[in-house]
């Protein structure tokens, strides 16, 4: 008798949306939709029989994820984007630029236009100080390399010579940051903060290479606000051409990023040998239009 009640609730039951799977937003929407249905069936009609309506709505919307059929991409097409991001579902808009990056980079003669006029690329100066202070990295990372265990909830923390580059990075003392890695993705802390986020160690290797040489050429460069700092430095990644862990070439490439809620098309950069991801930027409506 229970094996065939489990068996039967397993056929109604959509793994793809319940249990790691279940999608917040989706969740929410239904649940007040339910409510809704079943307070205008009580007014309507009976309260017992909207009571009734409810708790089996709430019984669907556990075993399936969702009441409305096609819930996915209703919220996906009409759910405002400020509401995602209350779930943690939307894009992360980054903090407000205070500062014009590529201005700011060709002002400093950090970036430079190539000889055929048609692209911008590292100055000759800065490529070699970067590459200089990526090697080091790279050296203290090899002399420091030990096991990492992951912690219960999936992510590992960093070596310590990569929390030591990020205090040198952030100007804030190493006894208060956090630097973790969840699959190729880091996310630093500063308390409970969150100030910084990566796609993967080459390209927080990048930043932190980056910051090394413009402090030591660049006058005001110290002097300028952590968030804008972040946003010159990020603005410089666009330019890598070589895979700051491997060496290997990066390569631009055209995907779309899709969850339940959402779906949006981004130009990323990505090492064509180690396969890190150097940035990843929205595509811009008109290309993504014309598609």
């Amino acid at each position: 008798m229970t094996a065939s009640h489990d068996t039967s609730l397993g056929r109604l039951r959509r793994p793809e949306y319940t249990g790691e799977n279940r999608c917040l937003p989706c969740t929410v929407v239904n649940v007040a939709l339910a409510a809704v249905g079943a307070v205008g069936v009580g007014a309507l009609v009976a309260v017992e029989l909207g009571a009734a309506l409810f708790v089996v709505a709430l019984a669907a919307i556990w075993l399936r994820g969702y009441l409305v059929p096609g819930t996915p991409e209703l919220t996906k097409r009409y759910l405002p984007e400020r509401a995602l991001r209350l779930f943690g579902k939307g894009r992360d808009p980054g903090p407000p630029a205070a500062i014009d990056a590529e201005s700011y980079l060709l002002s400093a003669g950090v970036l430079v236009e190539t000889p055929d006029g048609s692209d911008l690329a590292f100055a000759p100066w800065f490529e070699s100080a970067w590459r200089t202070h990526l090697a080091a990295l790279r050296d203290a990372a090899v002399e420091a390399a030990a096991p990492v265990a992951a912690s219960p909830d999936g992510t590992r923390p960093a070596a310590p010579a990569d929390v030591d580059a990020l205090a040198e990075l952030t100007g804030i003392d190493e006894d208060g940051l956090s630097l973790r890695w969840r699959g190729d993705a880091g996310f630093a802390h500063a308390g409970d903060d969150r100030i910084g986020h990566w796609e993967s160690r080459s390209a927080f290797l990048a930043d932190v290479a980056a910051d090394s040489a413009l402090t030591t050429h660049l006058d005001d460069w110290a002097s300028l606000p952590l968030a804008s700092r972040s946003g010159v430095l990020g603005a410089l990644r666009l330019f890598v051409e070589r895979c700051p862990t491997c060496e290997g070439a990066v390569q631009l490439e055209e995907r779309v990023v899709e969850s339940c809620c959402s779906s949006y098309e981004v130009v990323a950069g990505r090492c064509t040998a180690c396969n890190a991801r150097l940035f990843e930027i929205d595509l811009p409506p008109s290309l993504a239009n014309a598609r």
